[in-house]
């Protein structure tokens, strides 16, 4: 994977979310912070647990927050269009208007994705200096993915390959805004 100490000066610059939930099970919430630029993807923060949908919503609207995310992309699937209307309500209560909350239900078939998206995946993906430290358990999760067979190792590569994904708009997904 590729890393970076400091991220490039370039034209198109957006501050984006990507955001696998969990439900009930072995599943973890995988919730990526990040600023999409032609150059590619640079990973500013993660949030990688299995703590309840209570906790993370409001973990999640912090994150937002804390790296002024412009557009955030839930996916819908296993509870998650209630989970990005809790959050967007926790952002308007902390007094964050700026934030886009987009909720979607992503259709294809995961490992086929994973597989397929790879190596835009290692092209085009930026993590931090040191992320394995930072951010040790989505990091075994993520490199260790093909080597355990394990299906609940799988929400890492799931949410890079959504990020890509929604980069080169190669997702077929029906997409939707979280209101009340």
């Amino acid at each position: 994977f590729k890393t970076y100490e400091e991220i490039p000066i370039t034209q198109k610059r957006v501050t984006k979310n990507y955001t696998d939930t969990s439900d009930e099970g072995g599943d973890f919430l995988c919730s990526i912070n990040y600023i999409e630029t032609e150059l590619g993807c640079f990973v500013l923060d993660i949030t990688h647990t299995q703590s309840s949908m209570e906790a993370t919503e409001k973990l999640v609207a912090q994150m937002l927050i804390r790296d002024n995310v412009s557009v955030a992309n839930i996916e819908s699937n296993n509870g998650g269009r209630g989970f990005a209307r809790n959050v967007e309500r926790d952002l308007r209560l902390l007094g964050n208007y700026m934030c886009r909350i987009n909720w979607f239900y992503q259709s294809g078939n995961k490992e086929t994705r994973i597989s397929t998206q790879r190596f835009e995946v290692l092209n085009m993906i930026y993590f931090p200096k040191g992320w394995e430290h930072r951010f040790p358990l989505f990091h075994g999760h993520l490199t260790n993915h093909r080597l355990s067979g394990q299906k609940k190792l799988d929400d890492a590569a799931d949410v890079v390959t959504g990020i890509i994904e929604n980069m080169t708009k190669k997702a077929g997904k029906i997409i939707g805004f979280a209101m009340n």
